[in-house]
């Protein structure tokens, strides 16, 4: 096997990293977490929470292969979860070989928690080499209307959900639920090394051209020992080579730590398939060898494509001037957009809409309103994608960071379209004459048809009266949606996969001149969905880039020279002008420069 060194990075840990001191294991499938009760939109649950005076059973199945590594131990507690104590007067927690068969162990309690409930076995069940199966679980008795089961909506199917209400038969919820119980087992043999590979996610696209593929890894110490480092070995369908990352941790007992990975597949030169598996699979702990190999794999799929372009994001936020919450978002935002990590990769707008409106507010921007699900401001879109699950695009940063984190993933998605902006000023006409051409990498990279949508933006605006800002420090707005070419965008017309696409947008005498910029981007639109409009790529200018005019920044920028300071927005003292807002000082005046 040809292994690969390759860089990886750690991204964070649930907890802290040492040696673990542990003298009992907790056993199942819901990693400590409590749950809440399963959706009564499914009949079965439904009806078992308003039944009277009856049981709830339920349970998690021990495999033959977990149990060999804990032989030679025993189950002494059981932590029980509930989602409520509501009605609930007794709760049993029981071992059993078999959900219908003799129980092992048991004991009851009639005075329970909320959440977790950690119950002594009368008589502790030992567990032996020879053991195929063991059910873990426990019984409330309701007196009325009940909803005390706790539950995760994810689950282990076979294994994380047995369900028995009344006298009724029981029924396998584990394809979706996983139960909030865990065995507790103590004993001279716990297992010492034992890694579970608990999610992965793989890059969506292989781009041939690239040659790299990106990874992010769930693991769980489910052992004793801290493990120092391991590796993981990744298969790919159809090429005989492997890819070996090796991972440096450490992971201790009960503690999950994710990591991104990157390989270069370059056996891979060709888009058939168009598809293909990976396989991949922690091993070679530094450590020792792992116990219990059966759950340190997992299979992803990508595509594959011969080639994309650069991914600029963009960043779209609601605010108004009434908005006193806005001025902190908004300064999350123009850290971002003047951090040099972004440069040349990053464009926002100002969208004036979300809480009443401003005398910046035009019609595109509360038309545009259309992609909340329900209306508020501050607000960001970042290339109006929504998370899984969510139905909207539009999210409400609560710290800096976040944006970050989002920006920096939306930055790993592939393009797979460019955009090369052009923009001439018609002074006689007082409009801009814009010109948007690029390629296509691949044509289905949208599910409807493409399309394209070109803003005039002004930027460096003074604020009128913006609520929650400082007195002291003038409140600038940044990139404003001025004019746009339609407000759902046109549809691209192709030639082949090149694309022209022309259109031109009126200016107001208003308008500074040295302060538009054309931002265009192109995107899909689903006019009954908002949650599958997401822009496949976007790119921007500015005035500096205008052919036809000469612009006074220019003037600006020659007659400052040395000695004179500069500073960003934050008041930090730079030694030259950069990318963003700058603020000059100089012979006792003071400018803003826009680069």
């Amino acid at each position: 096997m040809k292994k690969i060194i390759i860089s990886l990075l750690a991204l964070f840990a649930l907890t802290q990293a040492g040696n673990a001191q542990v003298s009992g294991m907790n056993i199942g499938y819901c990693n400590g977490l409590n749950g809440t009760y399963p959706s009564t939109s499914d009949d079965y649950f439904a009806n078992a929470s308003t039944k009277k005076n009856t049981w709830t059973k339920s349970a998690i199945l021990l495999s033959e292969d977990r149990l060999k590594t804990l032989a030679g131990n025993q189950i002494r507690e059981i932590n029980a979860a509930l989602a409520s104590k509501l009605n609930v007067d007794s709760l049993v927690v029981w071992v059993s070989e078999s959900l219908d068969g003799k129980v092992l162990s048991a004991d009851t309690i009639t005075t329970m928690t909320k959440e977790w409930n950690t119950v002594a076995l009368k008589e502790a069940v030992d567990i032996t080499p020879d053991m195929k199966r063991l059910y873990v679980g426990y019984s409330y008795h309701q007196k009325s209307t009940c909803k005390a089961l706790a539950t995760l909506s994810i689950g282990v199917p076979g294994y994380s959900c047995f369900m028995c209400s009344g006298d009724g038969e029981w029924t396998d919820k584990s394809e979706n639920l996983t139960t909030c119980v865990e065995a507790v087992v103590y004993g001279d043999n716990l297992p010492k090394y034992d890694l579970a590979l608990q999610n992965m996610s793989v890059q969506d696209n292989y781009v041939i051209d690239n040659g790299k593929l990106n990874l992010t890894l769930l693991v769980r110490n489910n052992a004793t020992v801290t493990i120092s480092s391991f590796d993981a070995v990744c298969s790919i369908e159809g090429i005989d080579e492997k890819y070996t990352a090796h991972i440096t941790g450490p992971i201790a007992y009960n503690e999950e730590k994710s990591f991104d990975v990157t390989i270069e597949p370059k056996a891979i030169q060709t888009m058939d398939p168009a598809k293909r598996n990976i396989t991949v699979t922690i091993d070679n702990l530094a450590e020792g060898k792992d116990e219990r190999m059966s759950d340190n794999s997992k299979t992803g799929l990508f595509n594959i494509t011969l080639h994309s372009y650069e991914r600029q994001v963009l960043l779209e936020e609601f605010t108004t001037e009434k908005c006193t919450n806005c001025p902190r978002v908004a300064s999350f935002v123009h850290d971002v957009m003047n951090d040099p990590e972004f440069e040349g990769r990053l464009h926002t707008m100002e969208n004036h809409a979300g809480y009443y409106t401003d005398s910046f507010t035009t019609t595109f921007h509360n038309d545009w309103l259309w992609f909340f699900d329900n209306v508020y401001a501050p607000g960001v879109m970042y290339d109006r994608t929504a998370d899984e699950g969510n139905a909207t695009a539009v999210s409400c940063p609560s710290v800096k960071r976040q944006v970050y984190e989002i920006v920096r993933k939306a930055l790993r998605q592939t393009a797979f379209v460019s955009l090369k902006i052009t923009a001439h000023v018609d002074t006689e006409n007082q409009k801009i004459d814009v010109k948007v051409s690029g390629s296509r990498a691949k044509k289905d990279f949208t599910r409807n048809p493409a399309r394209i949508t070109v803003v005039l933006t002004e930027t460096n605006l003074d604020a009128i009266s913006q609520a929650g800002a400082s007195a002291d420090i003038p409140y600038i707005h940044y990139n404003v949606g001025r004019r746009v070419n339609s407000t759902w965008g046109d549809v691209i017309e192709w030639n082949g996969d090149d694309y022209t696409y022309e259109c031109s947008i009126p200016y107001n005498q208003d308008y500074v001149m040295d302060n538009l910029g054309i931002l265009a981007f192109v995107h899909d639109y689903d006019a009954e969905d908002k949650t599958k409009c997401e822009v496949a790529n976007s790119a921007a200018i500015t005035a500096a880039d205008f052919t036809g005019i000469t612009l006074g920044i220019d003037n600006v920028k020659a007659s400052v020279k040395t000695p004179m300071q500069i500073f960003d927005l934050s008041g930090r003292k730079l030694t030259q002008l950069r990318h963003g807002v700058n603020i000059v000082v100089k012979d006792g005046k003071t400018c803003k420069i826009v680069k």
